[in-house]
């Protein structure tokens, strides 16, 4: 099985558990989740990877490490988009609650 599959079914799985297209969040936590960001140290090691990898200069454990990265990527894209869908739901459901007022 290679790596691309892996990360494939993964982001399936993250996406299925995560369900992004649900905005079902309480909104203090979507406020907080949207605020996730990689450290700069870790944004900066990616960058790096990412040099060598379009230099076609990565070792494995570089690869894997740039894999890794990209896990926690998806990971917190899938978070930020039920976020946003959490906040957006919830300004939508105070402005019903305005116009019945």
């Amino acid at each position: 099985m290679s790596p691309s599959t892996t990360t494939d079914r993964g982001a399936e799985i993250l996406a299925r558990t995560i369900m992004p297209n649900e905005g079902n969040l309480p909104v203090e936590a979507a406020r907080s989740i949207l605020h996730f960001r990689l450290a700069q140290a870790d944004y900066e090691r990616v960058n790096d990877l990412a040099v060598k990898a379009r230099a076609g200069t990565l070792t494995a454990e570089e690869r894997t490490e740039l894999d890794e990265y990209e896990r926690i990527t998806c990971l917190v894209e899938l978070m930020q988009s039920k976020a946003r869908l959490s906040l957006k739901g919830e300004k939508q459901d105070g402005e019903r609650l305005r116009r019945a007022a």
